[in-house]
């Protein structure tokens, strides 16, 4: 009669199972800290696992922190920057307050130009007509 090897082969898939996650988490992490896109394919591919694993119900809490990570990421197709790099609220406001100095000083110029501009055709009519400056 054989010896009952189950024991020994739930052990090993149960550390199989340990090491992908493991191996899972540290790609993710590596995404989180480095930034890159973030789907399920390419962090499968990275971790060396199938995305059948990270589909399984087992695996919920890995599925839902990938897809945490990509919904992070803008919806213009690049990846995200990591956190360290991300502006911060303050900055923010400080780049939209400076930009929107910016355009009201462009626009003052603008106006001031668009009279500039009136009063010499106004002149230039003038002078084709034969009309004095100043009259």
């Amino acid at each position: 009669m054989r010896a009952d090897n189950s024991a020994h082969l739930a052990e090993a898939a149960q550390q199989r199972r340990l090491a992908c996650i493991e191996r899972v988490h540290a790609v993710l992490d590596a995404l989180e800290r480095d930034g890159g896109a973030v789907i399920v394919a390419g962090v499968a591919a990275r971790a060396g696992v199938s995305r059948t694993f990270l589909y399984d119900a087992a695996q919920a809490p890995l599925l839902t922190r990938l897809r945490d990570l990509a919904d992070k990421q803008p919806t213009t197709g690049r990846p995200a920057l990591p956190d360290q790099q991300r502006i911060t609220t303050k900055s923010h406001e400080t780049v939209v307050r400076a930009l929107r100095d910016a355009n009201r000083k462009l626009h003052e110029e603008n106006e001031r130009l668009r009279n500039e501009l009136a009063v010499a055709l106004g002149q230039l009519r003038d002078l084709r007509r034969g009309i004095p400056p100043g009259a």
